[in-house]
């Protein structure tokens, strides 16, 4: 089993080698021709799908709500860089390294929301940006949210901690489930 240190120089060198050049996305679509598949018109209803998938224990339902691993590859990643810079272009070993790290990791956390919170009447009563939100090149992202949940029981809300939402030409989906 490799140690520590050695899978972190490994990811290392992945970024470092992936971050070699910069210009535009080798994608035809430019940032304001681009549009998600199956997004939301609002964060509002993005939220409220979100509510109702895991009220319906809809697993699929909640999947189609992330960004998919074509979306995360011409547009995230390329695009979060600030205002004003050029994207980003990483090679196909740094593309799948990060989309497989933040799809896992997501498919683990949508099971344990599903666990925790499906099948239950659940309502939204607040949602927070814990890291704010912050205008990239590419999409505006609102990062890290906290949403309070009433289940209705008489217990005291719950808060929920997901992941960030990527908006882009009016259009809402989520990054990730991944709560940092």
């Amino acid at each position: 089993m490799k140690s520590l240190a050695a899978m972190l120089m490994a990811a290392l060198l992945v970024v470092t080698a992936s971050r070699a050049s910069t210009g535009e996305s080798p994608s035809s679509n430019t940032p304001s021709e681009y549009h998600f598949v199956d997004a939301e018109p609002s964060i509002d209803s993005l939220i409220e799908k979100f509510r109702h998938a895991l009220e319906t224990k809809d697993k699929q339902l909640l999947r189609q709500l992330r960004i998919t691993r074509n979306e995360y590859l011409d547009l995230i990643m390329p695009g979060s860089v600030d205002e004003g810079q050029p994207r980003v272009t990483y090679n196909e070993t740094a593309g799948n390294y990060f989309w497989g790290i933040l799809n896992g990791k997501s498919i683990y956390i949508e099971a344990n929301l599903l666990y925790d919170f499906g099948g239950k009447p659940l309502k939204v009563t607040s949602v927070e940006y814990r890291r704010g939100i912050k205008r990239y090149r590419d999409y505006t992202a609102y990062k890290q949210l906290m949403l309070t949940i009433d289940d209705g029981s008489g217990n005291p809300p719950e808060h929920m901690k997901i992941g960030s939402i990527a908006e882009i030409n009016g259009q809402y989906k989520f990054i990730s489930y991944v709560r940092e």
